[in-house]
Formats: structure tokens, sequence, C-alpha cells
């Protein structure tokens, strides 16, 4: 398994940095790929959960949300609320073929997904683009490591037993200060990213990383499967890979925003 995760990273990190690195289309249309697979992940676990998604209409939401961000569109909170309504006329007239529970679960999967990957385009627009998202991937990344590592010699103390039972408080608090040691080597030598305080908040990137992981992790324990996919060797889904970045872009976007 440790070595199809190597080899998977040694093929998809190249690539990511030379999508990250061009933008526009290179850029635009793998992130749209992504949100279209983590989609059909998210239907799969749905159905298996015993719900029934919507699946046109999620797909429509994850092509034309993406599409709306990567334009910069500027009536998006139009185009999404008008989404969402187009979601529940549509439930109005399909039902009893669909419950509310299906519209809800339905709504989650556009968001979740969606809106956590639209935020790497969100990203990339920003001043430092390419270095931001790449901080992004850096910090989930050294997380996952570090809290593997630490959870394997050190781990004792379980974190959610009945969400992972393979977590532990160690690995929790060994993720978080891997990240942190990964991002300052990182601030050193890109001076563009100095004045940004990215060693401020990687504690709470880190942090929201993980709980992106359990996150996805009681989604795919409600539905009683072990991984939403099996596109990546040794990772299992794209939202197995992606989960902890779902939760981490949103909240580095704010951030620094703000």
């Amino acid at each position: 398994m440790l070595v199809k995760r190597v080899a998977s990273a040694l093929v998809g990190i190249p690539v990511l940095i030379f999508c990250v690195y061009k933008g526009g289309l290179y850029f635009y249309m793998p992130v749209i790929l992504l949100v279209l697979l983590g989609l059909r992940e998210f239907n799969n676990i749905s159905n298996k959960a015993g719900c029934k998604s919507i699946l046109s209409l999620i797909l429509l939401g994850g092509t034309v949300i993406p599409l709306a961000v990567a334009w910069e569109v500027s009536q998006l909170e139009f185009i999404i609320a008008a989404y969402v309504l187009l979601f529940f006329v549509s439930f109005l007239f399909r039902y009893p073929h669909y419950s509310p529970l299906d519209l809800a679960f339905s709504l989650l999967g556009v968001f979740y997904v969606t809106i956590g990957f639209s935020h790497l385009l969100l990203l990339r627009t920003m001043n430092n683009g390419f270095w931001l998202i790449l901080y992004v991937f850096i910090v989930v990344w050294s997380t996952d490591t570090g809290a593997y590592f630490t959870g394997m010699f050190l781990g004792k103390r379980k974190l959610a037993p009945q969400i992972s039972p393979n977590k532990t408080w160690e690995g929790f608090v060994g993720g978080v200060l891997f990240s942190i040691l990964c991002v300052y080597i990182m601030v050193i030598y890109v001076q563009s990213l100095q004045e940004i305080p990215l060693l401020v908040i990687t504690p709470l990137i880190s942090v929201a990383g993980q709980l992106g992981d359990l996150f996805e992790s009681t989604l795919k324990r409600f539905a009683g499967c072990k991984d939403s996919g099996n596109i990546i060797p040794g990772h299992g889904g794209i939202l197995d890979r992606f989960d902890s970045m779902l939760w981490a872009a949103p909240l580095v976007y704010y951030l620094i925003l703000f």
C-alpha cells in the first residue's frame, strides 16, 4: 500500500504543480474534472447509504459553479441562489420519487465537493496564487505524513474511535507540528510569501484538514464503505485524497482575504 501511495505521488505531484503553475484552462479544466469525479463518488456513497442523489442536478452544479468561479462572474451569489431554487423546484415535481433526505444529501454533495474545489480556483486568482495553492497542499500532505508516522510510533490515545479507529491524539498533534516545520522551510525559500503570516495560520489549516479527513470518514462509515473509489492507486478515490483540502482551501482563502 505504501509503495503504491508513493508511486502515485511521484506521478501526480509533478502534474499537479504544472497545472497550477500554468493556470488558465490548464488549471480550470482539471479542477472541474476533479469536481465531477468527486461528485460521482459522493453519489456512490449516497446510494450505499440508502439515499438517492439527484445526479443530473448535482453534475449541473458541479459544472456551472466552478465555471462561474473560474470566469470570475460578478453575480456568483445570484447563480448559486438560482441553482438552489431550481433544486427545490425539481424536488417538488419529483416527489415522492425523491425524499427530503435525498434532497438534503444531494445538496450536501454539491456544496461539500463543489465549493471546496472551487476555492482552489479562487486562490489561484489571488496575489501569489500559485504559491498559495502549493501552500495548501504542503500543509495537507505534511499533516498527513506527520500524523501517520507520529501515530504509528507514539499513538496511544484514540482521537475519534467511532469514526476512524486508527487516528490518535498524538498523531493529530504530530501532524500539526510537522506541517509548521514544512511551511517554515517553504517560507524561507519563497521570499514573496514572507509578507503573509502563513506560519500563524498553519496550525488552523492543519486542524481544518484533519477535520475534513474525519468528515469524509463519517460519510463512508455512514454508508458502510471503506473508500470513496479506487481511481488513485494506493489512495482510493478523489474524495479520499482531497478530503482534507476540501476544508483547508476555503479556510486559507478567507483568512488571507480578511
